[in-house]
């Protein structure tokens, strides 16, 4: 075996220093004029009307809430295109089991995702939760049976009624939704699992809600306009006319008083909570370390924050004059005027938060000098790497600044510091990756011989664990599944990414080029092609095995289907009872690969290391 050792190479990005990032604010979406236009190209050049809530999507994109244009729009992170993403642009109530842009939507006030992926709404005036099912890439009604009043408590979400519900979060573990029933003066819940709907919180009245209740249908609620998720088992509520936020707290079934002294009203100073006065709060959501809560305050035409780090905590003016008005982009977000926004969203990396600055019909953005800002922008470049050869194979591996304890390791099976956001959590929990070219290989028998004689010298020079995550990326799903197939033993865990799966539904028929390379990799002819067998075909040995596998791809991928690849995948080990975790995202393409946030998957490897 020959290896050599040729670069130890050491790079650091400017960003990655540690250095402040002053606030700034600037617009992402919109040219201040009310339409329905753009689609396609630069989302500053899109005319908007009246956008709402705002979130960040798994793969990092902006998607947001086009409210009176009664669609669900979405910025690119890479390219600042913007374009629909549910809803035809005329109101109404249709589309369920169909084509997410053959929809009619009525008013989508509020957007969240779920941790599988899937993308749920609330439309005010056609009074129901609606979702796009990633999967299927279809719509689907949650809750509301279109009609608006009170009523199925107990009862099937999708036979009951509600009263123009303008905001919804989903539980930590996915496992529910509430909603803000508006009209209804309360809170519902709605069981995701089996699709009952109840009440769980206020008692219908618009009387004032004690500084500190219980989570009761017996509880009255002033005004229930707002939730966002905070820490743990904890949900903030912001209560429009009750000028007032709550911290509920499941655990103990109590809601807290925690910021709005009752008062209408507005001040620029930075006041302690309870003596602060709101104005009609209609938008929230927290910063990623959960120390602040945002509002849109929206008679104020302002953001606010509740500092949870002070003692007591303090209001404080985030974005915004006071004074209704458009602008300008500053580098003072106090300098710049707002217009009745609706809606707040936090990047959970980053910390910058976006606002759905609504009558001047545009999405901006604060950039915030969040204290994690720094680490989040880490690059691989950052960390120290090892470029060498196998066997006339280039070969790399990055190194944590310290090693965790059982030095364990993520084998990346192409694409070298392509989307590295997984890659970037493990480094700096303390795990090496690794790498070996075989490109046009397609997980063929040169290329399992390649990762045969990578594994021992890997393992051996780097003191590694004897069991990797490999971890496949759109064609190098191929080599992950293969080689973990064939050395069950030598695996913690698969992690893929947009993976193919089978070659039949890629590259057949989509690339000829890349059809003629994969048939040579694997010794085969245009006649024999149909003799290969694949990863779906040998899926038990991973199931009995133990092997746990964790899916990431996007729903609308056109170019590796997830229905053709991990999709078959995912159904073959849910009816088999194997180990897999999923998160398909709701109208993403193959691109960007990963998760923006890439949390989800870190923390699944991170329990593959315990006993």
């Amino acid at each position: 075996m020959k290896f050599i050792f040729s670069i130890i190479s050491l790079f650091f990005a400017a960003e990655a220093t540690g250095q402040s990032h002053k606030p700034a604010i600037s617009t992402v979406a919109g040219g201040g004029v009310a339409g329905y236009s753009g689609d396609g190209g630069p989302a500053l050049a899109a005319r908007l009307d009246n956008p709402f809530g705002v979130v960040v999507a798994p793969d990092g994109d902006i998607v947001f809430c086009d409210t009176n244009n009664h669609v669900i729009r979405s910025i690119s992170r890479k390219d600042g295109k913007i374009r629909t993403l549910v809803g035809t642009g005329k109101a109404g109530y249709s589309g369920d089991g169909g084509d997410p842009l053959e929809a009619q939507l009525n008013e989508p006030y509020e957007i969240r995702y779920h941790p599988s992926g899937d993308l749920y709404w609330v439309e005010r005036l056609s009074h129901t939760v609606r979702k796009l099912d990633a999967r299927a890439n279809t719509i689907e009604t949650v809750a509301g049976n279109g009609e608006q009043g009170f009523s199925g408590d107990r009862g099937a979400g999708v036979e009951a009624t509600l009263n123009q519900p303008h905001s919804i979060v989903i539980s930590r573990d996915g496992s529910f939704l509430l909603i803000c029933d508006i009209r209804n003066q309360r809170i519902r819940k709605l069981d995701l699992g089996r699709g009952v709907i109840d009440t769980w919180c206020g008692d219908g009245s618009k009387k004032e809600t004690p500084a500190i209740a219980n989570i009761s249908s017996d509880t009255p609620l002033k005004g229930p306009r707002a939730l966002c998720r905070g820490a743990g088992n904890t949900f903030y509520l912001a209560l429009r006319e009750g000028n007032q936020v709550f911290r509920i707290d499941q655990d103990v079934g109590k809601l807290y008083h925690l910021a709005g002294s009752g008062v209408k009203g507005f001040h620029a100073q930075a006041r302690p909570a309870l003596e602060s006065e709101l104005s009609g709060p209609k938008g929230i959501d927290c910063s990623p370390d959960f120390s602040r809560i945002y509002l849109a305050d929206t008679e104020s035409h302002t953001v606010r924050a509740i500092d949870l780090r002070q003692t007591p905590p303090i209001v404080s003016l985030i974005a915004g004059t006071g004074k209704k008005g458009d602008g300008p982009d500053t580098l003072d977000p106090l300098g710049c005027a707002m217009a009745r926004l609706h809606g707040v969203g936090v990047d959970p990396v980053n910390g910058d938060l976006y606002i759905g600055d609504s009558e001047t019909h545009k999405v901006r953005k604060v950039t915030q000098d969040f204290e994690g800002k720094a680490e989040a922008t880490k690059t691989l470049g950052d960390f120290k790497t090892f470029v060498f050869e196998v066997n006339g194979r280039k070969c790399r591996v990055a190194l944590p600044d310290e090693a965790a304890p059982g030095r364990p390791w993520i084998w990346r099976c192409r694409f070298w510091g392509a989307f590295p956001s997984v890659d970037l959590g493990l480094l700096k929990r303390g795990w090496h990756v690794a790498f070996i070219d075989v490109s046009n290989e397609f997980g063929g028998p040169k290329a399992m011989e390649a990762f045969d004689a990578f594994y021992p010298m890997v393992r051996e020079r780097f003191s590694l664990a004897e069991k990797p995550v490999m971890e496949g990326f759109s064609r190098g799903g191929l080599p992950a599944a293969l080689w973990s197939i064939n050395n069950p033993e030598k695996v913690l865990g698969i992690y893929l990414d947009a993976a193919v799966m089978d070659i039949y539904s890629w590259p057949r028929g989509r690339s000829d080029q890349n059809w003629q390379r994969c048939l040579k990799a694997w010794g085969l002819s245009e006649g024999n092609s149909d003799s290969w067998e694949g990863p779906l075909d040998q899926l038990q040995i991973l199931i009995d095995r133990k092997i746990p596998v964790m899916i990431v791809a996007g729903g609308d991928d056109k170019v590796v289907p997830y229905v053709e690849n991990t999709g078959k995948l995912e159904s073959f080990f849910l009816e088999n009872g194997g180990n897999l975790t999923a998160v398909v995202k709701a109208g993403a393409g193959h691109h960007p690969h990963s998760l923006h946030d890439p949390s989800t998957v870190v923390e699944w490897a991170e329990t593959l290391l315990r006993p």
